[in-house]
C-alpha cells in the first residue's frame, strides 16, 4: 500500500441509511365498529325517546280534553244549538252525544275514535271535522316548509359571513339588525309588509283567499306575504345561532391546521367547520320549526290565511268544541315528533352523543 492511501478495512462495506419507519395509524375514536350490542342499545335508545314522546302525548290529550271540558253538558249543548233552544231538545242533545256520562268515559271514547281517525262532526259547520282540519292542515305545513327553505340557506350564509368578520364593521352592523327584526312581533312585520306591496305598490293581495278559489298564480301569490313575514321572523335568531357556532368551529385547532396545511378556506369552512356546528344548526331548526306552527296562527289570521291556525281561532270564537280538540292534539303531536327528529339528528352529527348511546 503506498503512503497517503487510506487504509482498506476488510470485511466492512459502508453503512447505508435505512428509511425512517412510519408508525401505525391510530385508529379513529369517532369511527365505532357496528356490533350488535351497540345496535340494539342505539335501537333501545330510540324506542325509550318514542315511548318518552307517546307519554307526552298522552298527557297533552289530557290538558286538552279537561280545557275544554270545563263547561257544563247543558251550556255544551246550548252553543252547539243557539240560545233559543229549548230544555227538551238540549236534554236530548246531551244524551245524543254521552254528554251525561262521567268525564273519564267520555275523554276515554273521544281518545278512542281520535286514534281510529273519527274526529267527530262538528256542531258548528256540520261536516266531518276531519274534512276541515286536514287540508288546512296541509296549507299550514306548505307555508311553514316554504318558509324554511327560504329562510334556512339565507341565515345560514348571513351567519358564515358574520362569523368571517367578526368584531368588523359588517358584523356589527348586521348584528344589530338581526336584533332589532327579532324584535318586532310577527303581526307588526306583517301590517308592514302589507302596507308596502299590498296597499302602496299594489304588487301583491291584501290576503290570501285566493288559496280557495283562485288561479294558479293567484294561489302562489297568496303565499309570498304570509311567508315573507314568516321568513323575517326565523331569519335573525338562525343568524345568530350560526354565526356564534361557525366562529366556535373556525377558531378550533382542526380547522387551524386544515388551514395550514394549505387547504382552501371554502373548503375548510363548508366541510369541516360547518360540519361541525351542524349540532346547534339543527336545534336552531327545530325550535323555528315549533315557534312556526305557533306563531303562524297570528300570521294566518293577518293575512286571512286558511291554514289551520286561522281555524283554531274561529273554532275557539264559534265554541266548537271539537275542532279546537281536534287542532290542539294535531299540533301537539306534531310539536313532539319535530322534537324527536331533531334530537336523533343531534346524535347523528356527534360523534361524541353517537358513542354514549352506543
Amino acid at each position: 500500500m503506498a503512503e497517503g492511501d487510506a487504509p482498506i478495512i476488510v470485511g466492512e462495506a459502508p453503512a447505508a441509511t435505512a428509511p425512517p419507519l412510519s408508525p401505525p395509524p391510530a385508529p379513529s375514536p369517532a369511527r365505532a365498529v357496528a356490533t350488535p350490542r351497540t345496535r340494539f342499545a342505539r335501537i333501545e335508545s330510540v324506542l325509550r325517546q318514542f315511548g318518552s314522546a307517546l307519554l307526552t302525548l298522552f298527557v297533552i290529550s289530557i290538558v286538552t280534553f279537561a280545557a275544554t271540558n270545563v263547561k257544563s253538558p247543558t251550556e255544551v249543548a246550548r252553543n252547539a244549538l243557539g240560545r233559543e233552544t229549548s230544555e227538551a231538545q238540549l236534554q236530548a242533545y246531551v244524551q245524543e252525544h254521552g254528554l251525561d256520562e262521567p268525564v273519564y268515559v267520555r275523554y276515554g271514547t273521544w281518545l278512542g275514535d281520535f286514534v281510529r281517525g273519527d274526529w267527530g262532526v262538528s256542531p258548528v259547520t256540520g261536516r266531518e271535522v276531519r274534512e276541515d282540519v286536514v287540508p288546512r292542515l296541509g296549507k299550514t305545513l306548505l307555508l311553514s316548509l316554504v318558509s324554511l327553505l327560504v329562510a334556512l340557506p339565507i341565515s345560514v350564509l348571513i351567519g358564515v359571513f358574520m362569523a368571517r368578520r367578526g368584531g368588523s364593521w359588517k358584523d356589527l352592523s348586521l348584528l344589530i339588525g338581526t336584533v332589532v327584526v327579532a324584535a318586532l312581533p310577527e303581526f307588526v312585520v306583517g301590517i308592514g309588509l302589507l302596507m308596502l306591496f299590498a296597499v302602496t305598490l299594489g304588487w301583491l293581495p291584501t290576503d290570501s283567499t285566493a288559496l280557495s278559489f283562485g288561479t294558479s298564480t293567484e294561489k302562489v301569490k297568496a303565499y309570498i306575504l304570509p311567508s315573507l313575514t314568516l321568513i323575517l321572523a326565523m331569519v335573525p335568531y338562525i343568524v345568530r345561532i350560526a354565526r356564534g357556532a361557525a366562529r366556535e368551529a373556525l377558531a378550533a385547532p382542526y380547522t387551524q391546521a386544515a388551514l395550514l396545511r394549505g387547504l382552501a378556506r371554502r373548503t375548510v369552512i363548508w366541510d369541516h367547520a360547518m360540519r361541525n356546528a351542524a349540532v346547534p344548526l339543527v336545534n336552531a331548526v327545530a325550535i323555528n320549526l315549533v315557534y312556526l306552527l305557533s306563531g303562524v296562527i297570528v300570521v294566518e289570521n293577518v293575512f286571512a290565511f286558511p291554514g289551520i291556525g286561522q281555524a283554531l281561532v274561529q273554532a275557539i270564537a264559534q265554541g266548537d268544541v271539537l275542532t279546537v280538540q281536534a287542532i290542539a292534539l294535531v299540533m301537539g303531536a306534531m310539536f313532539i315528533a319535530i322534537s324527536l327528529i331533531a334530537d336523533l339528528l343531534v346524535v347523528y352529527f356527534n360523534p361524541r352523543l353517537k358513542a354514549a348511546s352506543a
